[in-house]
């Protein structure tokens, strides 16, 4: 148990655990058919006992999985809802993947009373989940008012699902309170619109309202779950007052500051009230078995950059940094979840596979569906098998390694990336601004939106020394695959004319090699 005392001015103290939740999704490859199948395992109440969870009574649990193209706007089509049934721990997808766009799915699943009907949340647009305020009132003291989500690119084999909110237990903590039987919620200004493939929300819900509710023996008001984006600050906020209707024989209205809710994704918070105003009051944080401690690090966010110790940072130390942190994973590799993916600030050295073309011929098929491949360090170790450690690119590579040391446990060593790869690296870096997509060969490959975080990490990197392209100038960076005619799937990047595009290059061409890292939970 850890011991921690706040001082708090109002009417809210804290008593903070988490809870966790566990759900995976499992990508076979796809089939010779073109069908692809996503089995959903949902989530576990206890994970030591593996015991389903029970699904509340008068609810369905289903599952939503929807496939969005590089810049994250839903295909149209590709909506697809399963009910995971009772008793039961796998729910399965089976769908053609788009020969087009597909560039990863989103996954929601929360309780309802029909599969084809939203209740509790709005899910027409999974980027702006929502409370439903024609169901509020079924928000509160419900367990069905839980709900999972996640993220996938295309490629990925697994998903872990995670919990969206703090759940929340407003408990009296104060005699003054002992008379009062039931507890109405008048106003509860929760954070809304919850984008499933950002993690962020946008704004607060307005008018949200419990029905009457009696109070527990053990002094229990109520309890709820609210939104947690990752660009939530650290509480609820000073603008966002719960406001809270007592009666019993007689009635009183309580006001809980907003500041005085902690916003943490995925713990169990018990606020204890007390009507003392203005006194220090001491918090007793207790850890529950299997909860997670709230001094643990933060979840890694897009831009981090990553140290190679495997710690993590929003800031940049030039004497510990070795990558920034570009996508994330919730996936599995080798039996490890991944939790992302990160590049690093320098490449290789700029070095011809070959001086004359077709000396490597391959087996790839370059077209533009391998642009939107698996993920991971399985194309370049077979690469490396294919050409031979005394390849001039595979030794370059081995060289910039053994410059670049890993000692975190929690990352794998440096590869090249895939061809799926190079596209978010490059779009998500590149593809926005004064930069745009130049098509230099007959590969029709969509290249993600640029994500703002990522880049600002990316151009304070610069500020420190890290680089990009060879000079300035346009460099094409391998993507680990060779065609039967020996030419080489890449990505071009022309830092001079701020242009990027998926080409095939020649053996005799220079590479550059941006080596990325899978980080590991």
């Amino acid at each position: 148990m850890k011991n921690y005392f706040l001082t708090l001015i109002g009417a809210a103290a804290m008593l903070g655990g988490a809870a966790s939740c566990s759900q995976e999704v499992d990508a076979p490859a796809m089939p010779d058919n073109g069908l692809t199948t996503v089995s959903v395992q949902i989530p576990v109440a206890e994970p030591t006992s593996r015991a389903v969870p029970e699904i509340p009574e008068g609810y369905k649990l289903r599952c939503i999985m929807q496939l969005v193209d590089a810049s994250g706007a839903a295909l149209s089509d590709a909506r697809y809802v399963e009910e995971v049934a009772a008793g039961s721990e796998n729910v399965s997808f089976t769908f053609i993947a788009p020969a087009d766009g597909y560039q990863g799915a989103m996954f929601w699943a929360d309780y309802v009373k029909d599969i084809d009907a939203d209740y509790i949340y709005t899910t027409g647009d999974l980027k702006a989940v929502a409370y439903n305020s024609a169901n509020a009132a079924e928000m509160f003291n419900n367990p069905a008012a839980d709900a999972f989500y996640g993220y996938m690119l295309a490629g990925n084999k697994s998903i872990a699902l995670a919990r969206p909110f703090t759940r929340i237990t407003f408990k009296n903590f104060d005699s003054n309170y002992d008379a009062y039987t039931t507890v109405k919620v008048t106003d509860l200004p929760a954070p809304t619109s919850f984008n499933v493939m950002t993690g962020n929300t946008d704004g607060y819900a307005s008018g949200l309202a419990s029905n009457d509710l009696t109070i527990g023996e053990d002094g229990t008001w109520f309890s709820t779950y609210l939104f947690v984006g990752n660009n939530s600050g650290a509480n609820l906020g000073s603008d966002q007052n719960i406001a809270i209707a007592l009666n019993g024989a007689t009635s009183t209205n309580v006001t809980i500051n907003g500041a005085d809710i902690p916003l943490t994704r995925n713990y169990d918070i018990t606020a204890l009230i007390s009507a003392t105003s203005g006194d220090v009051t001491d918090v007793t944080v207790t850890f529950p078995g299997g909860m997670v401690d709230p001094n643990a690090p933060r979840d890694i966010a897009l831009g981090d950059y990553i140290n190679a110790d495997g710690t993590y940072s929003e800031t940049f130390d030039a004497d510990k940094a070795v990558g920034i942190v570009y996508a994330l994973g919730n996936t599995t590799e080798g039996g490890k979840t991944v939790a992302a993916y990160a590049f690093a600030l320098s490449n290789c050295s700029r070095t011809k596979m070959y001086e004359t073309d077709g000396t490597l011929l391959g087996t790839a098929t370059l077209n533009a569906d391998l642009y939107t491949g698996a993920v991971g360090a399985d194309s370049w170790n077979s690469f490396v098998e294919l050409a031979g450690s005394d390849n001039a690119l595979v030794a370059a590579f081995n060289k910039w390694s053994g410059q670049h040391p890993l000692t975190g446990s929690n990352l794998s060593a440096w590869y090249s990336p895939s061809a799926s790869q190079l596209v978010t690296l490059v779009g998500t870096i590149f593809n926005g601004g004064e930069w745009a997509f130049k098509p230099l060969s007959s590969l029709n490959v969509t290249f993600p939106a640029r994500n703002e975080t990522v880049y600002n990490a990316y151009t304070a990197s610069l500020a420190e020394g890290a680089t990009f392209t060879h000079n300035g100038s346009a460099a094409n960076f391998f993507a680990n695959e060779i065609g039967p005619d020996g030419r080489v799937a890449c990505v071009q990047v022309d830092e001079e004319n701020h242009t990027f595009s998926a080409v095939l290059g020649k053996e005799s061409n220079p590479f550059l090699i941006r080596p990325v890292l899978t980080i590991y939970k």
